[in-house]
């Protein structure tokens, strides 16, 4: 057999640094087996996926050095590579009709108020959220008439509504075991003829010949599904193997929120790709001589499936530095320099147009972009507090500013336009609160609040405009000076 496995991401954004950590896994296993390493994108999602977010994750795996052996962009036997070019050939249309012929699956023509009536009555019952399977008893002769006629329907799976599903996981202790009245009748075909990723994913896999699906953890609950589709449709099963998710330090899911997730932003800042893999290697797998220091063609050659590590692997930003600086002064000098002038120019263009009003001399770019490359900047206190203010107050509006800075951060709405518009609705709620009260309308002014904010984002109390600053700042690095500098006002 020949091992072949896959990452699939969806374009919908960044790359995700998740993403390059399975797509690592995947890359050494199929080196270790002498196997394929294949990309495919999943973009069925047609109301937030982008080509823009598609070539930045070809341009980002290629980046790292994660080279794939077939893809959208570099060919192969068993194409497309792309999941909405495949719905144009009518591949999972014609899975779904056969789930339906056979009786495992059946049309649904319920539509969105009825399925909304029907998760409010389950909620006010405390009832289990998921469909009652009111059109499973329609006789197959009339949904099929229904369905000529026209009607609006969509797809769903007919799970067994007794017994247990149970799977062994090489990976895992115990096996995964899920009652099956528990799962619901999964959408596999939506109503306007595309794919769920249930149905999408496991036909793909098949008609592309995946031998080891290596995936995340979040994708268990997914299981059940996905080993009864395969079983249904007449398929062997891929080997599944669930890994641990990245985690923050507080063991959370890897979120925005704390760390940044973003392949790109990892490039921006000067990450060496050979250092960020050797750091991702060490989540989840160990060299087997203990090294600190390997690349990932040395780890391809001695890889382990079953010696990762799936407790939760800790995304630390410091441990990451401490693998960068061990490669980064291994460089030669023209090296050295080359990656430094690459991450001057990786943020340049979009720096450059901030400061040029403030320039003298070419010599000023350095100083004035300073606090943009910064890890963190130093805060002084009588700065941070406008004059007439407190320093309990203004820690006060540091904070609103952050809490709604977060929301911004999570609608993934960081652009200048985002973040202003949320930090003047802050300002007009807290005025409008003591219409009268000429204290707190100076307070709130954008000549107090706005000059806090500043410092608080970039250790001065002039920089280029505001908002400006802050979208090219970032929302991490933005939301840690905010709580930073909350703190010296303590």
């Amino acid at each position: 057999m020949t091992v072949r496995v896959r990452i699939a991401p969806s374009p919908t954004g960044d790359p995700h640094v998740g993403t390059a950590y399975i797509g690592l896994l995947n890359w050494c296993f199929a080196k270790r087996h002498g196997g394929k390493f294949i990309l495919r994108i999943e973009d069925t999602d047609r109301t937030r996926c982008t080509e823009a977010s598609a070539q930045a994750i070809y341009n980002s795996l290629k980046w790292l050095g994660l080279n794939y052996d077939e893809g959208p962009d570099v060919g192969g036997d068993r194409g497309p590579y792309v999941q909405s070019e495949r719905v144009k050939l009518g591949i999972y249309k014609r899975y779904a009709d056969q789930l339906v012929a056979q009786g495992d699956a059946y049309p649904c023509f319920c539509g969105a108020e009825t399925l909304d009536g029907m998760r409010k009555a389950q909620m006010a019952a405390k009832q289990p959220i998921m469909y009652d399977r009111r059109c499973r008893g329609i006789d197959p002769a009339e949904a099929a008439r229904r369905v000529a006629a026209g009607e609006t329907h969509v797809v769903r799976m007919k799970t067994p509504t007794t017994g247990d599903f149970s799977y062994k996981d090489r990976l895992r202790a115990k096996p995964t075991v899920k009652a099956w009245a528990d799962i619901d009748d999964q959408v596999l075909l939506k109503g306007d003829g595309w794919p769920t990723y249930h149905l999408a994913a496991v036909v793909d896999d098949h008609l592309m010949g995946i031998t080891h699906v290596i995936r995340a953890e979040e994708w268990l609950n997914s299981l059940p599904k996905h080993i009864w589709l395969n079983q249904h449709l007449g398929f062997t099963p891929p080997e599944y193997v669930h890994v641990g998710l990245l985690r923050n330090a507080d063991k959370s899911k890897i979120s925005k929120r704390k760390n940044p997730t973003s392949v790109l932003w990892y490039r921006q800042q000067g990450y060496l790709p050979e250092a960020l893999l050797n750091f991702l290697a060490q989540l989840g797998h160990s060299h087997p001589e203990g090294k600190e220091q390997f690349s990932i063609q040395d780890l391809g050659s001695c890889f382990d499936l079953d010696r990762i590590n799936v407790a939760g692997p800790v995304f630390d930003l410091k441990k990451l530095d401490h693998i960068q600086g061990l490669w980064f002064r291994q460089l030669s000098p023209e090296r050295m320099r080359d990656e430094v002038v690459r991450a001057i120019d990786e943020r340049f263009a979009q720096l450059f147009p901030l400061v040029r009003e403030r320039l003298t001399r070419g010599a000023d770019f350095i100083s004035l972009a300073e606090p943009f490359y910064a890890v963190t900047v130093n805060h002084r206190v009588d700065e941070l507090v406008p004059k007439g203010s407190e320093p309990v107050q203004i820690r006060g509006v540091l904070e609103a500013f952050a809490k709604a800075l977060k929301e911004v951060q999570a609608a993934e709405q960081w652009t200048a336009a985002g973040t202003e518009a949320a930090v003047r609705a802050v300002c007009a709620a807290e005025i409008a609160k003591a219409p009268e009260d000429a204290a707190i309308a100076a307070l709130w002014s954008p000549k107090v609040a706005f000059s806090a904010l500043r410092v608080a984002v970039t250790g001065r109390p002039n920089s280029p405009p505001l908002f400006d600053t802050i979208a090219a700042l970032g929302a991490v690095r933005c939301l840690e000076r905010l709580a930073a500098a909350a703190l010296k006002l303590r």
